[in-house]
């Protein structure tokens, strides 16, 4: 499908949201107030000094002369200058929260330099932890409610079209999430029945999927926007989706809020949903469900024709396998 050929609706949106790109992220902007604060409280002018003073709170550096002292380059001091400024962000999850310790963030602000600056999650769990109190356990009972509901709701039709009886069900959920997100970016899949069949199509994707519904390790906030899509059709509207985000530890959708790279993904999502919500009311489950795959399938075309990868919110690297 050529750019012309995109819904004239559908193409002003993304295209505006791409225009917005441009702007400086509202999140630096917060950041750039919070570093004035630190510099502030710590009675610091110039900011080559506050970076400095950052950088030995990060790793351990102690004053000059002393036998611990860390050895600092004009490189390691530049690195916060970059995070501060939106250049560049911490390489992981452990990092960012050591820069907003640094900083001297309370908690509120520390939730909102890994929510909305760092675009991901609150917390990361690299294996399950055995206090059964913890919040992890809360939010694991919540995808197994989503996987549950969705299940449930695939039509009969379909399973006997996969092969997959009650009892293969569960076993195959990865192959019928697979199968499905293929409709979120590639027209015509519903027609290739013997292929989709073969459930060795989707094995590629097996570790990942299986962490991303174990909520183990990072699963970037873009991947769980995709997942509430996917399985929440066709019950789902921006007020259950920031619902789900809030309790998986993610920001919830905003206008404001902007990608890693300064994408405004939120603000399309935003308009997509109400859309949605203004064609559900009367309408059957599947064509709920035909109506956003069309809509996504729309805008994943055009967004991989302009080179605008980031903003293939329904993309995913195992696709480009099928």
């Amino acid at each position: 499908m050529e750019i012309r050929d995109v819904s004239e609706e559908l193409r002003s949106l993304a295209m505006e949201c791409m225009e917005m790109g441009s702007m400086e992220r509202p999140e630096v902007t917060w950041l750039k107030e919070r570093y004035r604060d630190f510099m502030r409280r710590e009675n610091i002018t110039g900011r080559e000094t506050a970076d400095r003073c950052i950088y030995r709170r990060m790793y351990g550096g102690q004053q000059a002369g002393s036998p611990n002292h860390l050895s600092e380059k004009k490189t390691d001091i530049l690195k916060i200058r970059y995070w501060r400024t939106g250049w560049h962000l911490p390489v992981s999850h452990e990092q960012c929260i050591a820069f907003g310790r640094a900083l001297g963030l309370g908690r509120d602000e520390m939730k909102y330099l890994l929510q909305a600056y760092y675009d991901s999650c609150d917390r990361i769990y690299q294996e399950e932890p055995a206090d059964l109190q913890a919040d992890y356990w809360t939010r694991r009972k919540a995808m197994k409610r989503l996987t549950d509901r969705y299940l449930q709701g695939i039509p009969g039709e379909k399973l006997a079209q996969m092969r997959i009886t009650d009892n293969s069900l569960e076993r195959s959920m990865r192959h019928l999430y697979y199968t499905d997100a293929l409709e979120y970016v590639f027209c015509g899949m519903a027609e290739q029945k013997e292929y989709l069949k073969r459930h060795i199509i989707s094995v590629n994707y097996d570790s990942e999927f299986g962490r991303s519904m174990k909520l183990l390790g990072i699963i970037p906030r873009k991947t769980m926007i995709r997942h509430l899509l996917i399985l929440g059709m066709p019950q789902i509207s921006r007020e259950w989706m920031n619902e789900q985000l809030r309790l998986f530890g993610y920001l919830e959708l905003q206008e404001q809020h902007t990608l890693r790279g300064g994408e405004r993904m939120d603000w399309l999502l935003i308009r997509l949903l109400r859309r949605y919500e203004e064609f559900r009311p009367g309408r059957t489950a599947e064509e709920c469900r035909g109506w956003m795959r069309n809509q996504c399938r729309i805008l994943d075309m055009l967004f991989e024709k302009v080179g605008r990868k980031h903003l293939r919110f329904m993309y995913f690297k195992s696709l480009k396998e099928f």
